[in-house]
């Protein structure tokens, strides 16, 4: 019975010291922002894209997303940028970071975007 006392006492206060020093809270976390993109033309693989070779910005948007990981939330950010989500678009991007490569599809047309619950939603400026 004094073996499983001490055993507990050591655990708890090994947790509790981690805590103390921050130890527990220095978890590497992964920042799918800073990833590399590329979305450069014909761009075969995303639907609706048209025979110009233009895709929307909503599908250009959900093709970087997708290169890392992220999803798209196309209610929330259909109802809060709808025209402008649609716009067509001929991006060339290629090897830049996710931030950036969002913020080039989406500062021309006024738009920005936020990262909730691991999905991609986009805003007006």
């Amino acid at each position: 019975m004094r073996t499983k006392t001490t055993y507990a006492t050591v655990v708890v206060l090994l947790v509790f010291g981690l805590i103390v020093t921050g130890c527990a809270t220095q978890v590497p976390v992964a920042y799918p922002l800073g990833n590399l993109v590329t979305l450069v033309p014909p761009y075969a693989s995303v639907p609706n894209h048209d025979p110009d070779g233009r895709i929307s910005v909503q599908y250009a948007v959900i093709e970087i997303g997708k290169q890392v990981g992220l999803g798209y939330d196309w209610d929330t950010s259909f109802k809060n940028t709808d025209p402008a989500c649609r716009t067509w678009i001929r991006p060339k991007i290629k090897n830049k970071s996710c931030h950036k490569a969002l913020e080039k599809i989406l500062k021309p047309v006024h738009l920005t975007y936020s990262v909730n619950y691991g999905k991609i939603v986009l805003h007006r400026r």
